[in-house]
């Protein structure tokens, strides 16, 4: 049995700290009703906590490109993008990672990875000249590089619907419509 490629994932460094951050105020948020034992309050609060937990996690944290030596994987807000290297002509690097296609489509935007900011001095005591130059392009290089060295493929590209963390919200969005409709 062949070993299976390895995957990398890249995604926001600060959509995943906004998310890591908004996670912890929730947990705290539903923590402290818990300690002081009011259990009423937990139950207010834990349905429109836990879709705000959904929501900072679709959102934030769950856009990313994922790729191996034979696909890219678009992970978008409720879509799903699967991209054999062979069918990929081109990466651009805009506010987004941007896949264009050997097909006429329109290209496919991957909203989970923003370009690497500029580095900021964070004393004014710190060199400007020491500090390592910003490279926008790091990910278009990387991903290039596996694009080139694919095998070719006649496997097409596939979009499909995020069901099941879509399904989730929905599930989370009509709890918290029951919740202020029966709490009312």
């Amino acid at each position: 049995m062949p070993a299976k490629p390895r995957r990398y994932t890249v995604r926001s460094s600060s959509s995943t700290l906004g998310f890591v951050l908004g996670a912890v105020v929730l947990l705290v948020l539903l923590v402290v009703p818990v300690v002081v034992g009011q259990w009423r309050l937990l139950g207010f609060v834990l349905a429109p906590a836990l879709l705000f937990a959904w929501t900072l996690w679709i959102v934030l944290y769950r856009p990313a490109v994922q790729y191996d030596d034979r696909t890219v994987v678009i992970v978008n807000i409720g879509r799903v993008h699967v991209l054999p290297w062979a069918r990929v002509q081109r990466i651009r690097q805009r506010f987004s990672l941007e896949f264009e296609l050997d097909d006429a489509r329109k290209p496919l935007q991957a909203w989970g990875v923003q370009p690497p900011r500029r580095s900021g001095n964070i004393a004014s005591n710190f060199d400007r000249k020491s500090r390592t130059a910003p490279d926008p392009d790091r990910y278009v290089r990387v991903l290039e590089g596996f694009r080139e060295g694919a095998a070719p493929s006649d496997e097409p590209v596939s979009t499909r619907w995020d069901l099941v963390p879509l399904l989730i919200g929905a599930v989370l969005v009509v709890a918290v419509i029951v919740e202020i409709v029966v709490g009312v």
